[in-house]
Formats: structure tokens, C-alpha cells, sequence
């Protein structure tokens, strides 16, 4: 009779063990025949590799179960395999509501656009670091996937990291195949607030390239040599991270980038003004004003320097000339420092090139921005070879031009935000948004080698 129980209990847990994968494999035969294979391929990939890696350790234990042995050991063994299917449902789940979003009527346009604009901030990336030898090209990563959630602003959670709503980890100890861009629900009704995903690629950018500690060590030696005191250098090196994605944001986005920020930021003086030690992100007082700072080094257009100009008078209008403390306005001058060390300096680990080489932005772009801004304000004169990722800040644009004409209402936002979406559909180029399928078979399956199921 045990036997029999045993024998029952091994192929129920068999049933569990393959109810993962089945559901899996349905998922990718649904966005084959519904959604887009192509813009999700590799990422499904790769978070299939996280679940066959799950899997083999859990058919290696189905194997090991012997109902016919000692009842302890079997039933020890089915506790651990428990446990594993446990941790394979978890990781499962944090992506499962992600990809089913994309079958949501209301949701799948607006999320396809969001995905593919921050592939378009992602991709061009990479293929340059291909071009200059920085990176293989069948090792080109997957391309961040774009969720929403109830939250203030967005966040991005890099390749290689562990989420967690700051009390569990969404994936326990396992890592994340590809990087995730979470935006509030909200945003995405709203085009022109997709600019957030500019700064939130340039996270995954940073990580996706092993920047971090080359970034971290220029930082402190541009500023050290330049004799700036001690406390100040770590305040920059604190803030470095998020001050290397708005940089990358505004390379991407060009100036727009800025406006969208300093509207996220228009918050009560208190909090714009003062410093918190423990905040990753700059002082907004000063966050903004940097951001003005850098448009300057964008290009030597006219308009360049009057947007930078614009910005700081709306700002200092509201908020006023200084913070209101004399060690947060000094940083203002390291601001050159800054820009050379993180953007303007050839490393090694990029083959003697800059960032910035790595995603120009020039004169010639912020003309075809702007020229383009009629097109999504109005539906005239629509522009041709528009980089995708620059529709939102023409969009951007667009809204400000409305509002500053005081013709800005509510279906003219609507017609802006589908302007958007329609552009994005009818100009994305078709193809696998990935590395190819066999070379890039193999940089997935090296990284899965590298998954913590501990």
C-alpha cells in the first residue's frame, strides 16, 4: 500500500515538475500567433534558459526517487523538489504577468511602442560597441522588457540583478536573464512620458557593458586631480549611477529628455532643495540645472543653448537662484568635471572610445527633432527616418508648443499620444530583436550556466 502512495506522489509531483515548461512553450506559441515573436523572441529565450535550468535540477531529483526504497529519503527528496518547484513558480510568476499584459486589448499597442522605443535606445548601443570590438556580436544582449506598475516613476532592474520590493526578492536567489523597465500605469496612455525610458536604458547600458567601475574610478580621479575636497567627490561618486543615466538619457533623447525630468521633479521646494545622504539620485536642484548644463555639450546649434537657457530660467523661477546651501551650490562647478570624467573620456574596456562615441547625438538630430514636432502636434508634414527613440521627444515638444500657444486640450493630447503610437508601428523595422538564433542560443545558455539556484 506505501508503495502504491509513493508511486502516486512521485508521478503527481512529475505533473508539477513539467507544468512550467508546457506553460512556457503555450506562451511562446501565443505570441508567435498573436503578439510579435520577433520583438520578444530572445527575451523568451532567455527566460526559458532560467526555467530549463530550474527544470534539470528538478528531473534530476525526480530521477533519484525511488518509491521502492527507504520511505525517509523518498520523502526527503520530494520535500527538496517541492521546494525547487517552489523557486521555478516564483521566477515564473515575476514574468508571466509581464508577458500576458502584452495580450491586454487596452495595454498591447501602447506596451509593443514602449518596448520598442527603449530597443531603439538599447540596440544602436550595442551594435556600435559591436562595431568598435567592445563587445561579440553574438553576445548583442536582449533588449530591456517594459511592464507597469503603481509607483511614482519608473525603475529599471538591470540583467544580472536580483528585484525585490525591498523586503523579498521577486526571484529569490536566482538572477535576471534580461533587464526589466517598470513605468507607472499611467504613463502609458501618455507617449511623451516614455522619455523615462531613456534614462532607464542608460542603466542597463552601464551594466550590460561592465561600466560601473571604470566609470566609478575616472570620477574619482577626474575630480581628485582637479583638487576638488574630499566630501564632494563622495557626493559624486554616490550619485554617479544616476547621473550616468541622465547623461545617457539626454544623449538619446536629446534636450527633451530634460523637460521631462524637470516635469517629474516639480515637487514641493523642501524636497527639491535639500540634500538626503541616502538618496542614490542628485539634489533635484541641482539635478536639473546639470542636466541644463550638459545640453550645452550636445552640439553647437543655437537652439541647444537656448533650450539649456529656458530650462534654468523655469526652474530658478520657480525654485530660485541658488539651493539655499552653499556645499550643494558648490557642486555646480565640478559639472565639466563630471561630463569629461563619465561621458568624454576613452577607456580601455570600450577599446579606447568614449561613451559618448557610443551614442552621438548631434546638431543635425535636434533639427530633425524639431522639425519633426508639427507632425505629432498637428498631423502635418510627417518626417521621414525618424530614429524611433526620438518620437517621444518630439512628442515632448509637441505638448510644450501647445501649451505655450494655449491650444493644449485633452483630445489633442490623445491625437499626440496616437501619433506616437502609429509612427512607431508603421516605422519599426521588422526582423528578431536579438543576437540571431544560433550564435545567440549559446551567449544565453553561458549566461544560464551562471544562475544561482542556491
Amino acid at each position: 500500500m506505501s508503495d502504491l502512495m509513493l508511486s502516486l506522489r512521485k508521478q503527481e509531483l512529475e505533473r508539477r515538475v513539467e507544468n512550467i515548461p508546457n506553460e512556457v512553450n503555450a506562451w511562446k506559441e501565443a505570441t508567435e500567433a498573436e503578439v510579435d515573436l520577433n520583438a520578444h523572441f530572445s527575451q523568451l529565450r532567455a527566460v526559458e534558459l532560467l526555467m530549463n535550468a530550474f527544470l534539470q535540477e528538478q528531473r534530476t531529483i525526480i530521477a533519484g526517487l525511488d518509491p521502492a526504497g527507504d520511505v525517509d529519503d523518498f520523502n526527503k527528496g520530494c520535500f527538496d523538489l517541492v521546494k525547487s518547484v517552489i523557486k521555478s513558480q516564483k521566477a515564473w510568476d515575476f514574468f508571466r504577468d509581464k508577458f500576458d499584459l502584452r495580450h491586454s486589448p487596452n495595454h498591447k499597442e501602447p506596451l509593443w511602442v514602449a518596448d520598442t522605443i527603449a530597443w531603439d535606445c538599447h540596440r544602436p548601443v550595442m551594435d556600435r560597441a559591436s562595431q568598435f570590438g567592445i563587445i561579440e556580436s553574438n553576445k548583442l544582449r536582449e533588449p530591456p522588457l517594459v511592464y507597469c506598475t503603481a509607483a511614482y516613476s519608473p525603475a529599471t532592474w538591470v540583467r544580472g540583478k536580483r528585484p525585490n520590493d525591498g523586503r523579498v526578492y521577486d526571484l529569490g536567489e536566482s538572477l535576471l536573464p534580461i533587464p526589466v523597465i517598470e513605468i507607472p500605469w499611467d504613463h502609458l496612455g501618455s507617449a511623451w512620458e516614455y522619455l523615462a525610458l531613456h534614462h532607464e536604458v542608460g542603466h542597463d547600458i552601464e551594466a550590460d557593458l561592465q561600466l560601473r567601475p571604470v566609470l566609478i574610478n575616472s570620477l574619482q580621479e577626474t575630480l581628485s586631480q582637479a583638487g576638488v575636497p574630499i566630501p564632494r567627490i563622495r557626493t559624486w561618486l554616490k550619485w554617479e549611477g544616476e547621473i550616468f543615466a541622465d547623461l545617457c538619457g539626454l544623449q538619446l533623447a536629446g534636450p527633451f529628455f530634460a523637460d521631462a525630468l524637470m516635469f517629474l521633479l516639480l515637487l514641493p521646494s523642501a524636497t527639491v532643495k535639500t540634500f538626503d545622504d541616502t538618496d542614490p539620485h542628485p539634489t533635484h536642484y541641482l539635478r536639473i540645472l546639470m542636466n541644463a548644463a550638459y545640453i550645452r555639450t550636445l552640439g553647437i546649434a543655437p537652439a541647444l543653448e537656448a533650450h539649456a537657457g529656458e530650462i534654468e530660467t523655469r526652474w530658478m523661477s520657480i525654485y530660485g537662484g541658488n539651493s539655499g546651501d552653499s556645499e550643494l551650490d558648490a557642486l555646480l562647478q565640478d559639472f565639466p568635471l563630471v561630463f569629461r570624467a563619465l561621458m568624454d573620456t576613452k577607456f580601455p574596456i570600450l577599446k579606447d572610445h568614449t561613451v559618448r562615441e557610443l551614442m552621438p547625438f548631434s546638431d543635425a538630430d535636434d533639427a530633425r527633432i524639431r522639425s519633426a514636432e508639427r507632425f505629432f502636434r498637428t498631423g502635418m508634414n510627417r518626417p521621414n527616418n525618424l530614429p524611433l527613440r526620438h518620437t517621444v521627444s518630439a512628442a515632448r515638444l509637441a505638448l510644450t508648443t501647445a501649451a505655450q500657444g494655449g491650444t493644449i486640450t485633452d483630445q489633442l493630447c490623445t491625437d499626440l499620444h496616437q501619433r506616437v503610437l502609429g509612427y512607431v508601428k508603421q516605422n519599426a523595422p521588422q526582423g528578431l530583436r536579438g543576437g540571431g538564433v544560433d550564435a545567440h542560443e549559446q551567449f544565453i545558455a553561458s549566461f544560464a550556466k551562471r544562475i544561482s539556484l542556491e
